[in-house]
């Protein structure tokens, strides 16, 4: 790499006699370090850590020039578990999926606090890490089945299509009509129905040849009859459904617990909901009981740290599970909460929030799309060939870790200093990947026909 003679004497310099940090990717203080600090100028993004790994990107060029990126993964030392020199890299709660320049796929699974490569049956690639003791794989001919952890074929490839388990199934895919599949590959319904929702609190969710839903229990039994015209899968003890073009909330015996009255609705929690009416959005909880009136004209996906997005007359604010907006629509535009912060943008300007609303730290308007959280519980901040770090305070920080007169606050356009790079190293500029925050798809979860929920 570019940059890689410069790394080494940078990172031999700094790992000696400095301690680490000693929380990472965590909200509260931080101990940052010239090594965590060099980190960021090695790789062009940091991503939240798993299971004590952290995805990271670095760009490079290919034999034709064409800048793109490579990526690899990193433990919470700093060390590379994973070589930087894929062309993509899933990081899963049950292992790592990454795709080589080959066009091979290769699994890696955690051990002992490290990461180490999963051998594979002969003519089988991973599909995804491991979930219930099972991980998706296909053969040469894109035919799918499943592994054990001792990497034993249990469920030969014979579908075309297959999910994660969840709760001991799966649902599987085949001539085009679903059905689930038991940890031994025993089909516990049939193949047979048009959609099949993942497993979850005891009912998949599907829908039969007439385009109506239900419910089957573990053993595939039909428990609840396909009769609603819309239905998803119970992430609680109720869920919505739709019946006479009517939505309300349904129990696990398919009884509605109100009378059913929206245009539409969808999980936003496992016990708050969104209702359509009139074209607007509100909320109601588990007992249907509106905790906001239909006054949002968009919302976000899901609640994230007990926070969702809403949006009034073109701007973004938040409120929590009580339908309380405890972060008022001022932004024109935000993103889901993670590891207790928002990134947001206003007044042409962007930076962060955390879960008070208190503004970490707002940057000049010329800095949007390079702008990210790492893992390390810093802010990065990239252009004009020079990378800036800011804490979780919003003080930007040298290259000792130490705090500098430039520090850019939630008041001031431009850092204090006037200018900031003094401190910092110059890199090529690069543009951070933005995140999607509250536009994370899970179309699972919608079963109304206005505009979606998101932006």
């Amino acid at each position: 790499m570019k940059h890689s003679s410069i790394w080494s004497c940078l990172m031999i310099f700094s790992v000696v006699g400095i301690s680490l940090l000693t929380s990472c990717g965590r909200s509260g203080k931080v101990e940052i370090t010239p090594y965590i600090l060099n980190l960021h100028l090695k790789y062009t993004h940091i991503d939240n850590f798993e299971h004590g790994i952290a995805r990271v990107s670095m760009d490079t060029k290919t034999e034709s020039g064409r800048e793109t990126a490579v990526y690899g993964c990193i433990d919470e030392r700093g060390k590379e578990v994973i070589p930087c020199i894929y062309e993509l890299v899933f990081v899963e709660p049950g292992g790592i999926v990454a795709l080589s320049k080959e066009g091979v796929y290769k699994l890696f699974v955690y051990r002992d606090g490290g990461v180490e490569e999963f051998s594979l049956p002969s003519g089988i690639q991973p599909i995804s890490g491991f979930c219930c003791d099972r991980s998706a794989v296909c053969d040469e001919y894109y035919n799918y089945g499943y592994i054990d952890s001792e990497g034993n074929l249990v469920v030969p490839c014979r579908y075309e299509r297959v999910n994660d388990y969840n709760e001991g199934l799966a649902v599987v895919e085949q001539n085009w009509r679903k059905g689930y599949v038991d940890t031994d590959g025993y089909e516990v319904s049939p193949v047979s129905y048009r959609e099949a929702e993942m497993f979850r609190n005891g009912r998949g969710c599907v829908q039969n040849e007439a385009g109506l839903y239900g419910y089957v229990d573990e053993t595939g039994r039909e428990v609840i009859p396909c009769r609603f015209e819309k239905a998803i899968s119970f992430y609680g003890e109720v869920t919505p459904a739709c019946l006479n073009g009517l939505y309300g909330l349904i129990d696990k015996d398919g009884e509605f617990i109100s009378t059913p009255r929206y245009e539409a609705m969808g999980i936003c929690d496992v016990d708050v909901f969104y209702f359509y009416e009139n074209g607007l959005y509100g909320f109601v909880d588990a007992e249907q009981k509106e905790l906001t009136s239909a006054r949002y004209d968009r919302i976000g996906e899901l609640f994230s740290e007990g926070l969702i997005d809403v949006e009034q007359q073109g701007k973004h604010g938040f409120i929590n599970k009580q339908g309380e907006e405890v972060i008022p629509c001022i932004y024109s535009r935000v993103s889901r909460f993670e590891n207790g912060f928002a990134r947001v943008a206003r007044n042409g300007r962007v930076g962060y929030i955390d879960t008070t609303g208190r503004e970490v730290f707002l940057l000049p308007s010329n800095s949007y799309a390079s702008t990210y959280r790492s893992g390390y519980g810093v802010f990065c901040f990239k252009s004009g060939g020079e990378i800036f770090i800011f804490d979780e305070e919003g003080n930007r920080l040298d290259s000792n870790g130490r705090e500098t007169p430039g520090a850019i606050s939630a008041g001031s356009e431009t850092p204090a200093s006037g200018s900031v790079g003094s401190d910092v190293v110059s890199v090529p500029a690069v543009s951070a990947p933005v995140s999607s925050g509250s536009n994370r798809s899970d179309p699972a979860r919608r079963v109304g026909n206005p505009p979606q929920p998101g932006h």
